[in-house]
């Protein structure tokens, strides 16, 4: 069994196709049926069943597309490790849109700078969503903050955010918060989100309604337009006009929250290991 026809079993299995598969590749449709027909006798199963002109996975097929993953990430990796080389290629970064704007531009400036060859594509999400991504192999690498226990993942802790709960104006005095809380927060999911709702149940309170809004600078807005309360990083807080908007401090446990780096273990890669380099490492731009 070799890698090229993986391959092929791969890209035949992910264009649900002979011929869009063939076109992928580079090669003519009789390859394509070449290559398969070769990998089923040495395999001795039938990997589609092929009705009317049409291909459709057998269960034997979705196994070995679970092993073919595996065995082509092994491949990349190996590469990556003997080869030693300069970062380049495509880096699928993830990051919590917090963190996005207050820390990651002059990372992402330096890296760039630095490895102008690494194609980087930017997506962000609340925590659980990019760590989820990460461990289906669909994002290199994230930011995120409150990581679960899994062997399958490397987790560095990169920075130590303080969150802090903001309130509208009138909002000053605690002890007179309104009886029906908003809460204005990120997504299911955003592990800030989950450290304002500990804190709320700590006070014996409840959110009847929460405005789920991804942007924080809608979020800010809408706090002080007196909507509702939210938790983000102090270091937020610098990048807006906070007129209108008071905030205050929370027990030590919830506001300290790092930001981890989240990779899988077995998706190593020169692009990975430099941009988490240049995460940790201070930086100066010209």
């Amino acid at each position: 069994m070799e890698i090229s026809d993986l391959i092929v079993f791969k890209a035949v299995v992910e264009h649900k196709g002979v011929t869009r598969a063939a076109v992928a590749l580079n090669r003519v449709p009789s390859n394509v049926t070449a290559r398969l027909k070769k990998l089923e006798n040495e395999l001795k199963i039938d990997l589609f069943l092929r009705e009317n002109n049409r291909l459709s996975v057998t269960s034997a097929g979705l196994r070995l597309m679970d092993y073919t993953d595996k065995i082509l990430q092994l491949q990349k990796s190996a590469i990556a490790e003997l080869t030693h080389a300069e970062p380049a290629g495509l880096l699928r970064l993830g990051s919590m849109e917090s963190c996005a704007a207050s820390r990651l531009p002059g990372i992402l400036a330096h890296y760039h700078k630095t490895y102008p060859s690494v194609q980087i594509e930017l997506m962000t999400a609340a925590s659980m969503p990019l760590i989820n991504k990460v461990m289906d192999g669909e994002l290199d690498v994230v930011m995120a903050s409150d990581p679960p226990d899994d062997p399958r993942i490397i987790v560095t802790p990169c920075f130590d955010e303080e969150l802090v709960l903001i309130l509208p104006s009138a909002w000053q005095d605690m002890a007179t918060l309104p009886k029906s809380l908003t809460m204005v927060g990120y997504s299911k999911g955003c592990s800030y989100r989950h450290r304002l709702e500990t804190w709320l149940k700590r006070q014996g309170r409840v959110c009847e309604k929460v405005i789920e809004i991804p942007s924080h600078y809608t979020m800010i807005g809408c706090v002080i337009a007196g909507m509702g309360m939210g938790m983000v990083p102090r270091s937020l807080l610098s990048l807006h006009k906070t007129q209108g908007l008071v905030y205050r401090t929370v027990e030590e446990d919830i506001a300290h929250a790092p930001t981890y780096l989240i990779s899988r273990k077995d998706n190593p890669s020169s692009a990975i290991s430099a941009f988490v380099e240049s995460a940790l490492r201070p930086y100066t731009l010209d």
